[in-house]
C-alpha cells in the first residue's frame, strides 16, 4: 500500500466539555489519560490530542499540568504523536495558553478564528493567533490548524503569505458544531478545495455527526479525528455510551473495508512532514 493511502487517526480522548458525570469512560486523571493513549495507539491511532484536567476533573491550562501529562503519555507510548491543546475556550491569554508548549509536544492546536460554541465563545483574535503561531514555531512544534468554517482557511492562506504560518500544514476540519460550518458533502468539498497546496487534512464531526464526517473523509482521501472530546455516544440515537478505543477500532474496521490501513505514528510523521522522533531530521527528507 502506498504511504498516501494510509489513514491517520487523530484521537481526541478528553477535551474540555465532557465530564465523568456525562460518561464514566472519559479519561481525566493523568493515569487514565496515559492508559487511554496507549489503548488508542494499540487500536490504530497515530496522534493523540490532549487536554489536561486538574484533580477535580476540570480543564486546566499552563505549563505544569501539561509537562506532567505529556511526560506520562510519552512514557506509556514513546512513538505516539502528541498534540497539546492551546484552546481558547476558557481564556484568550497567550501566556496561559502557550504554557502547554513547555511539555515539548510534537504538535499544538491553533484555532484560526473566533467562534460561538453552544455554551461559550472560543476567543481567538488575530493578534492571539499570530502570537501563538510564533511561540509554537519557536518551540520547534508543528501547529495543528483547527478550522470550523471556510473563512478560517482563507485566513490561514493570508497568514501563509505573511509567513506567519509555514509548512508542514496539518488541518483539522471540524464540522457540525452549532454556530459553525455544518457537515455536508458540498461544504466539505468546498473547504478541501480551499486548502493550500501540500496540506494534510483530517475531518472531525461534532456529536452525532462524528461517524459521518469520518467516513466522508476516508472516502475523499483525507484523515480523521475521532474521540470522546467530540462525541460521547457510539450510536446515532445517543443510547449507548462510547469509549475511545472502541471509536478508534470502528474507524479502523471501516477504513480497511474501504481499502485504507491505519498509519502507524512513524508513517504519520512521514505523511505530515514532522521531524523524525529519533534524529530530529524532517521526516519528508528522510523519505527521499
Amino acid at each position: 500500500m502506498r504511504l498516501s493511502d494510509k489513514l491517520i487517526i487523530n484521537a481526541a480522548i478528553t477535551g474540555m466539555v465532557p465530564t465523568k458525570h456525562d460518561t464514566p469512560h472519559l479519561p481525566t486523571t493523568v493515569e487514565e489519560i496515559a492508559a487511554c493513549a496507549r489503548q488508542v495507539r494499540d487500536a490504530g491511532a497515530a496522534i493523540v490530542h490532549l487536554h489536561a484536567r486538574d484533580h477535580n476533573g476540570e480543564p486546566v491550562s499552563g505549563s505544569a499540568p501539561y509537562v506532567e501529562l505529556v511526560g506520562r503519555v510519552r512514557d506509556a507510548c514513546p512513538d505516539l504523536i502528541i498534540c497539546a491543546s492551546l484552546s481558547g475556550r476558557r481564556t484568550s491569554d497567550v501566556e496561559t495558553r502557550a504554557g502547554a508548549l513547555e511539555s515539548k509536544p510534537n504538535m499544538a492546536s491553533l484555532t484560526l478564528g473566533s467562534m460561538n460554541f453552544p455554551q461559550q465563545v472560543s476567543s481567538n483574535p488575530s493578534r492571539v493567533i499570530c502570537d501563538l503561531a510564533k511561540r509554537i514555531y519557536n518551540a520547534g512544534v508543528v501547529p495543528e490548524l483547527e478550522v470550523f468554517e471556510p473563512g478560517f482557511i482563507n485566513y490561514a492562506k493570508y497568514l501563509i503569505k505573511k509567513t506567519v504560518l509555514r509548512p508542514p500544514y496539518y488541518f483539522n476540519l471540524m464540522l457540525g458544531s452549532l454556530g459553525s460550518a455544518p457537515l455536508d458533502l458540498l461544504g466539505l468539498g468546498h473547504m478541501v478545495s480551499m486548502l493550500p497546496e501540500g496540506a494534510t487534512w483530517a475531518v472531525g464531526g461534532i456529536g452525532r455527526y462524528q461517524l459521518d464526517a469520518n467516513v466522508m473523509a476516508i472516502a475523499a482521501g483525507g484523515h480523521v479525528r475521532v474521540g470522546l472530546e467530540d462525541n460521547i455516544y457510539y450510536d446515532r440515537q445517543c443510547t449507548r455510551l462510547a469509549d475511545n478505543p472502541r471509536l478508534v477500532e470502528r474507524i479502523v474496521r471501516i477504513a480497511r473495508e474501504m481499502g485504507r490501513e491505519p498509519a502507524t505514528p512513524d508513517a504519520a510523521r512521514l505523511i505530515i512532514g514532522l521531524a523524525d522522533r529519533k534524529t530530529c531530521t524532517p521526516a519528508v527528507e528522510r523519505a527521499r
